[in-house]
């Protein structure tokens, strides 16, 4: 090989290399890494996985999204009954909706964390709760189906800071973009307490805080997903995702970075295939 063709061959391997080390993914969720208020468009991926929570303050409207700005967002949403029973169903889907394929890391931890505001009685057996009261229960949604459900029976008067670290299960590993958008669904019955001589009663009362810059970090409602990246799923699936349970591979996405490596890999294999000229033909 003469010294201008050993020259691009140098120069197109270390190419490839650069554009290797800058356009792959360790698969997997990285440890460590600043995150970013979340994806421009609210929608998942293995750099911006946390699901956060929003709504108004009367609890009507309850949404959620993969990127923590919100303008039009309150920083805590109540629901209250002076007399009575409340019965509570607070729905937050994602707006807008799932688009993409994703896949979780099976055996992975989903780690919710809220933090809820109760008053009143939910407690069978306790005060006027006689078969007709529920505690606290939290659901995770795919499309319109509870995929998991949880209840929690030794909350109390006031705040209360909720942590729910769900395993993936083979059911959760695979979402479709067009069929299965994510919610977490809030449900409970609650009753106010009626007063006695000069004692007031209390109001059924149910609140939320949502992701806002006012709240601490603490009380911000947020779900975070292990969402695997590219490299991982092709490594797990060979490149075949079968989402909506067809039998057939979904429209596969390039991994990061593979077209612009065969594209420097070609330019590589040129220089060192391109033929010698002798001296005289110079």
């Amino acid at each position: 090989m003469d010294r201008r063709g050993l020259s691009l061959t140098i120069v197109a391997l270390m190419l490839a290399v650069l554009m290797t080390s800058s356009t792959t993914a360790a698969p997997g969720i990285e440890a460590g890494v600043m995150q970013s208020p979340g994806s421009e468009d609210g929608q998942p991926t293995s750099d911006h996985n946390t699901l956060y929570v929003f709504g108004n303050q009367q609890l009507s409207n309850c949404n959620s999204k993969f990127n923590s700005t919100n303008a039009e967002s309150a920083d805590y949403g109540e629901d209250s009954k002076a007399s009575g029973n409340l019965d509570v169903k607070v729905t937050c889907r994602m707006e807008p909706t799932l688009n993409v394929d994703i896949m979780l890391e099976e055996g992975a931890m989903i780690n919710a964390k809220f933090t809820v505001n109760l008053g009143g009685e939910w407690t069978n057996g306790q005060g006027n709760c006689s078969g007709d009261c529920e505690n606290l229960n939290i659901s995770f949604l795919k499309g319109n189906r509870a995929v998991a459900i949880k209840e929690f029976d030794s909350l109390s008067d006031g705040e209360n800071s909720i942590m729910w670290d769900l395993p993936v299960t083979e059911d959760l590993v695979t979402w479709n973009g067009s069929q299965e958008t994510m919610g977490i669904e809030f449900t409970m019955k609650m009753k106010a307490t009626e007063g006695w001589a000069i004692l007031e009663g209390q109001d059924a009362v149910f609140g939320l805080y949502f992701t806002h810059p006012d709240n601490p970090a603490e009380q911000n409602a947020s779900v975070t997903f292990p969402i695997l990246n590219q490299s991982a799923v092709d490594e797990l699936t060979g490149g075949c995702v079968d989402s909506d349970g067809d039998g057939m591979c979904d429209d596969a996405q390039d991994t990061p970075g593979f077209t612009a490596i065969i594209g420097v890999g070609g330019l590589a294999a040129a220089a060192l295939l391109r033929p010698n000229k002798s001296e005289d033909e110079e």
